[in-house]
């Protein structure tokens, strides 16, 4: 986006909307001007990548950011400035000109996203579709339910598309409340069901109205999930937004 082109999008309290880019698509010159996004710290950390692959898609990320919350403020992309909470997750230094937004980062091999919101805390996790069911990470980090829900999945596709699908979830939401995975993921419950949808049962001190959580599939190899808290059983809007977004 053009920082001179009109700002021309809004989010009210309790909304989301998501963007991502397909890194592998980009050529020398989307690299480059990505790159010309990064602070001064960020570009250290860019360099000390090992990899072409994963220092592309850093830059990518990052870029990808400031650019989606210039589509809400009169702030030029290049002008944002972050900080890191006690618990490790990023925020936004407080700018003027700009409302107050909230947002959330993840990437993975080929494709970068993140999530804006406005009054409300966010959280995003994307991973490759095509991940195999780790018995080990299903052991520590279900709930009893999610593996047995995981049991009685009809095939392993399903057992493997419903795996990324709770662990996507998980992430998103410890990213939401900032806490990594030292939060204890087997108290966070989720029950998928193609008529019900998504159903929370957080720990008793959570109150689950004050969450909602979606389920995206941007490409056929990558599964994406968001999560928002809200103001008790306000509802949320999460969207995918398309077209700008590759």
């Amino acid at each position: 986006m053009r920082h001179n082109e009109a700002v021309a999008r809004t989010l009210g309290v309790g909304e989301a909307h998501v963007y991502y880019r397909l890194t592998e698509e980009m050529d020398e010159t989307a690299l480059a001007d990505a790159v010309a996004l990064l602070s001064p710290g960020e570009h250290t950390r860019y360099t000390r990548f090992v990899f072409a692959r994963d220092r592309r898609d850093y830059a990518a990320a990052h870029a990808l950011v400031r650019t989606s919350l210039s589509r809400y403020a009169e702030v030029t992309p290049r002008a944002w400035s972050f900080h890191e909470e006690p618990g490790g997750k990023p925020s936004l230094v407080a700018d003027p000109c700009a409302p107050p937004l909230s947002f959330s980062l993840s990437h993975t091999h080929g494709l970068v996203a993140c999530a804006v919101a406005a009054g409300a805390d966010v959280g995003i996790d994307v991973e490759q579709a095509d991940r195999d069911v780790d018995d080990r990470v299903a052991q520590r980090f279900f709930s009893p339910r999610e593996r047995d829900d995981l049991l009685g999945c009809a095939s392993d596709a399903l057992r493997a598309a419903r795996f990324i699908d709770l662990w996507t979830l998980k992430e998103a939401y410890i990213k939401a409340i900032g806490t990594g995975l030292s939060h204890p993921l087997d108290t966070i419950v989720f029950t998928l069901d193609d008529d019900r949808g998504i159903a929370f049962a957080p720990p008793s001190d959570v109150d689950a109205a004050a969450w909602s959580f979606r389920l995206f599939s941007p490409t056929e190899r990558h599964r994406l999930a968001v999560a928002i808290r809200h103001a008790p059983n306000a509802g949320a809007s999460i969207a995918l937004m398309p077209g700008d977004s590759v």
